[in-house]
């Protein structure tokens, strides 16, 4: 019978050795374990890490001492090998902050050299001006037409480039460079700040010994007073232009790698003193003032106020 041999296969023993209990069951098996497992099989479903002590042996002093000269080495070959790229990019940037420099000297050498071509011109016209108005002053009554000269009033502003050096200056590229070459660019682009400073104080000078000619330009027409007042502007436009060309012979004396712009002789031909007009009759008054400067311990040398010169032009 079918069914008879069913429930005879389903009641086979299980062997009596079969070492259930020794058993481990895999982590499936205990996971689908009955509720009623007893802790001690769960413990057993756990694996267990295993700690051993290290393999190393302890370190001695001389060990201890060669590794921390390996740190230290390794420290010191890092903050060389900083410092070497470091340098190198101070390097680079100091040659590019020289070569641009070195072109902005270049083209403020050109500036000077026409900045100096104007000042003589201007020179030139500004005491033909004055030179105009004191005839107009001793002549009253002339016709404009009869004039020694007709009135200018023509004056281009001094600039310079700086660019370059306010960027270095901006990005601290300055402080790399040697003191004496650093102090020297310093000083140069000072001189041209202040021709640019004086420049427009000439013009503005300039401006107001012609502000008669906004309602009458012939100079003619002005009275007595108003005359006075154009003279006397028109000589202080004369010396804010001279202030002009002094600085610009400073320059040329204290940098001689720039192109020659003005000299102080060149200047000194606008300066008249009442010795060099009459030096036979001034000659005992000059003596005097020059034994007193003498006692103050002046000597001829203390008339130029130049800088020692480094190389030739």
């Amino acid at each position: 019978m079918e069914d008879g041999d069913a429930n005879a296969e389903s009641q086979v023993p299980l062997p009596c050795n079969s070492g259930v209990s020794d058993v481990v069951p895999a982590a499936h098996d205990s996971n689908a374990g009955p509720p009623h497992a007893s802790p001690t099989s769960q413990e057993h479903a756990i694996p267990m890490l295993d700690v051993h002590a290290p393999h190393a042996t302890v370190h001695t002093w001389k060990d201890f001492f060669i590794h921390l000269a390996t740190i230290v080495i390794g420290l010191l070959i890092a903050v060389g090998l900083e410092q070497l790229v470091e340098h190198a990019h101070d390097y680079y940037k100091v040659r590019e902050t020289r070569e641009a420099l070195q072109r902005e000297r270049e083209a403020n050498g050109k500036d000077l050299v026409t900045n100096a071509h104007n000042w003589r011109w201007e020179m030139a016209e500004f005491r033909n001006n004055l030179m105009v108005l004191e005839y107009i002053r001793h002549h009253p009554g002339e016709s404009q037409s009869s004039l020694p000269g007709d009135l200018r009033w023509i004056h281009l502003p001094i600039f310079s480039n700086r660019a370059i050096w306010d960027a270095a200056q901006q990005n601290a590229v300055i402080r790399l460079l040697p003191p004496d070459e650093a102090n020297s660019d310093q000083l140069l682009y000072q001189f041209l700040q202040t021709t640019t400073e004086q420049g427009m104080a000439t013009w503005n000078a300039v401006n107001d010994a012609r502000r008669f000619s906004l309602l009458d330009p012939d100079p003619t027409h002005l009275s007595p007073q108003q005359l006075a007042q154009t003279i006397e502007l028109t000589a202080i436009a004369i010396e804010k232009h001279l202030q002009v060309g002094f600085t610009l012979a400073l320059i040329d004396s204290r940098f001689p790698n720039l192109p020659p712009s003005l000299t102080y002789d060149d200047v000194r031909t606008y300066l008249r003193s009442s010795y060099q007009e009459d030096p036979q009759g001034m000659a005992a008054a000059h003596q005097r003032t020059m034994d007193r400067l003498k006692a103050a311990g002046y000597v001829p040398q203390d008339d130029e106020f130049v800088f020692p010169k480094k190389g030739g032009r």
